[in-house]
């Protein structure tokens, strides 16, 4: 039974235990039932599973459309009399290109199942010379690519009549994943407020490529495009009272539909944006382990299409077609490093690659002219440029998040045989975190809207906190008998500690003052929330350290504030609740001592 089928229909609206109608009874199937392939009690005027979907009943007598095992039956059909006529002797096994979606975008989404339309069928080129049986090898695609080390022979087959078949999606769409999405009014609106508020600090999307085919009638459209749509309505969402942020409906959904995906072999840029944003949901959220297993999903998943920008990868997307196209795809890989370098930094889990980004790394272009397609108006800037060179918000965490990876590394990969010159490395990379948190600090106080480089300016935030947090112990580093040259990097890494702190403080009381209503929290990145614990974990400290009064009206503060965010995300409360555990935690120690 597949994993998306309803119960048994025992207790059915319209029926009795066993599922049969109390009163008349069609001749027949509804038109749905047949469709889906389930069983229907025939109930007048509408079964029991249309009454419970709360959809409408067709009880007509026309054929229902063919569904995609009929297709697949006809593929295999065709397969064999092509072999036949030919004088071939097997049948090429394989994966066959999925069925496509042309249809407007309400009918697609709203009156499930009718998105099994169109079947594509890949064929031998006419003009290539079959194998001497007739017939030209197929190799299913995920076997070719995981099973063969050396992908530059897939050329070579592809040259050689070895057809090699990337895969579309070929599953339908679940018919829980379509009542939530609903009609084509309601994934607009899904797909407004997803612009309006977590785009603006995670652009990744193409919202100039989404516009123009909201309006286009014909648009080819599938599975993964529902996921995408799906996963956007679960990034807005709001968590609610006594409801587990896992047991979300939306995420459950989400969760479910991308394993079927994944099982069927479907390699397509779509899944790897709804999963980033799921990512971005369950770190948010506090859903632990999934968020870090998630963005190491989203790592691999992304190695797999070939837009690491590793030239030895294969481009299983092809070419882009346009500029917007490769734009997005770019954007879509930094987003998987921002991703695995926040959820990993936290839970001290970070697990070292090669594909860190170096200094002709080009950053993203800037996020206004990518949204209108001005490709005139988009320069390119590599990493290694200048701080203070002018960049949007997007590449300026992009930056910030190359810093943090400097810090990873420098804590977790570097090999430095002497202290003094590991001391001088933290030195110079406390330096150029801070010129650049600078950087950003003045920008934001220029910029008309606060919010757009908070994300970055969060991230500059936590590089800084745990660049400094090793070396404030100084037996992480050294001996039990700290050396003078370790005792002042203790020093130093105490006062850096301070002051981003109170940095941090200071930023909290802005986020506070322009986020006045509800609303304005939708805008707020979850980056946010590491570095404002960070800063209250080390006023905390502070206070119990020498009882400081500032540093408890600090840590009282930013814990106001985490409070407040918890409203959007709960990873905010969870921290909040943390602190308090560690205040009460040290009261209880205190009074026994």
């Amino acid at each position: 039974m597949s994993m998306y089928a309803a119960g048994a229909d025992s207790a059915m609206p319209n029926g009795t235990a066993d599922g049969q109608p109390h009163g008349p009874q069609a001749n027949q199937a509804c038109m749905t039932c047949r469709k889906q392939k389930r069983k229907c009690n025939k109930a007048l005027p509408a079964c029991g599973l249309c009454e419970r979907m709360n959809r409408h009943c067709d009880y007509s007598d026309s054929t229902p459309p063919p569904t995609s095992e009929d297709f697949n039956a006809l593929r295999m059909k065709l397969m064999e009399l092509e072999s036949r006529l030919n004088g071939g002797g097997g049948v090429g096994g394989g994966i066959m290109n999925s069925p496509l979606l042309f249809l407007p975008l309400h009918r697609a989404l709203c009156r499930a199942p009718k998105h099994l339309v169109l079947s594509c069928l890949r064929t031998v080129p006419n003009n290539k010379k079959l194998r001497p049986n007739g017939m030209a090898y197929r190799i299913a695609f995920p076997r070719l690519f995981f099973l063969t080390r050396n992908h530059s022979h897939m050329e070579d087959m592809e040259a050689n009549q070895v057809s090699i078949n990337i895969p579309k999606p070929s599953i339908e769409i679940p018919v829980d994943v379509l009542d939530l999405l609903g009609d084509g009014q309601n994934v607009q609106a899904i797909i407004s407020e997803y612009f309006a508020t977590v785009h603006r600090w995670m652009p990744i999307v193409s919202q100039m490529r989404m516009t123009r085919n909201m309006v286009n009638p014909i648009w080819e459209a599938g599975p993964d495009l529902a996921l995408l749509f799906l996963c956007m309505k679960l990034i807005i969402s709001r968590p609610h009272d006594g409801i587990e942020s896992s047991q979300n409906p939306i995420y459950l959904a989400a969760k479910r539909f991308i394993s079927l995906l994944e099982m069927s072999g479907a390699a397509t840029l779509l899944i790897l944006q709804a999963n980033l944003l799921v990512m971005w949901y369950e770190y948010g959220q506090a859903i632990y382990p999934a968020a870090w297993m998630t963005a190491g999903w989203c790592v691999r998943y992304g190695n797999l299409l070939g837009i690491n920008g590793q030239s030895e990868a294969v481009q299983l997307l092809g070419r882009p077609s346009t500029w917007t196209e490769r734009e997005e795809r770019h954007r879509t890989w930094w987003g998987v490093q921002i991703a695995d370098r926040v959820v990993s930094h936290i839970s001290q889990g970070y697990i070292m690659n090669s594909q860190e980004p170096d200094a002709e790394t080009v950053l993203p272009v800037d996020d206004v002219a990518w949204d209108e397609g001005e490709m005139s108006a988009a320069t390119q800037t590599l990493l290694s440029a200048p701080i203070d060179s002018p960049v949007a918000s997007f590449p300026r965490l992009c930056q910030a998040s190359s810093m943090m990876g400097k810090v990873l590394h420098h804590h977790l990969g570097e090999k430095i045989p002497t202290e003094t010159a590991r001391f001088d490395l933290a030195s110079q990379l406390y330096l150029d975190v801070s010129a650049l948190a600078r950087q950003i600090t003045e920008e934001i106080a220029t910029v008309p809207d606060y919010i757009t480089l908070t994300a970055p300016l969060s991230l500059t935030f936590s590089a800084l906190a745990t660049l400094c947090e090793p070396y404030s112990c100084p037996t992480g580093y050294g001996s039990k008998t700290a050396s003078a040259e370790v005792a002042a990097m203790q020093i130093q890494a105490v006062d850096g500690l301070k002051t981003v702190s109170r940095s941090i403080l200071d930023f909290s009381e802005q986020i506070n003052a322009v986020t006045t209503e509800l609303q304005d929290l939708d805008r707020i990145s979850p980056i946010v929330m590491a570095p404002l614990y960070a800063a209250a974990a080390n006023f905390a400290w502070l206070v119990r350290e020498s009882g400081d009064e500032n540093s408890q009206m600090a840590l009282d503060a930013l814990r106001r504030t985490l409070s407040r965010l918890g409203t959007r995300w709960r990873n905010a409360a969870e921290y909040a609740r943390i602190l308090e555990a560690q205040e009460f935690q040290y009261a209880v120690g205190s009074a026994g001592s």
